[in-house]
């Protein structure tokens, strides 16, 4: 069975670059932001009406690989797809392409949490996950490597604060 793929486009404005014409590096978090509420909104209609019953949406973590520079109105497409789930958390992959020759840009992830409003890791709401399964890949293996590195550098910097596992 082949799981969707869900495609979110950007266009390269001049606000997106720097002094040297390419697009700052910042804005890719930015762009992951935007397709991941898109995501949402798009596959979860309900997503709103739960996070205003007080379910927290935390970006417990964030990254970013890049591969090639893009520049003013290139048009940018951004792959999503779900790397992993657990109880409490899942994991988004995105991959960064330029429109109409498929160059890739880079990869980026983010691990999202959920949390009741008082702060306490809950699971994953029910329609988030099951429209999360519908995208859900084995990611690739720099992918895990990236994502591994990442997370144990977030808790070796924060094991004195009792992050709690999700």
């Amino acid at each position: 069975m082949k799981n969707d793929e869900f495609v979110f486009e950007k266009v390269v404005y001049l606000t997106d670059t720097n002094a040297e014409g390419n697009v700052y590096f910042a804005r890719f978090f930015e762009w992951q932001g935007m397709a991941r509420e898109e995501f949402l909104r798009q596959n979860v209609p309900n997503h709103m009406e739960i996070l205003g019953s007080g379910v927290r949406l935390i970006t417990a973590n964030a990254w970013m690989t890049y591969q090639s520079e893009c520049r003013l109105f290139d048009v940018v497409k951004i792959k999503i797809n779900t790397a992993s789930l657990k109880p409490a958390s899942l994991e988004l992959v995105f991959t960064f392409l330029k429109k109409g020759t498929d160059e890739p840009i880079g990869r980026g992830g983010e691990r999202l949490t959920f949390a009741s409003k008082e702060g306490h890791l809950i699971q994953i709401p029910k329609s988030i996950r099951e429209n999360a399964e519908r995208f859900l890949v084995s990611p690739a293996p720099e992918v895990v490597e990236l994502g591994l590195r990442n997370r144990n550098k977030i808790l070796q910097g924060s094991e004195s604060h009792g992050e709690p596992e999700s």
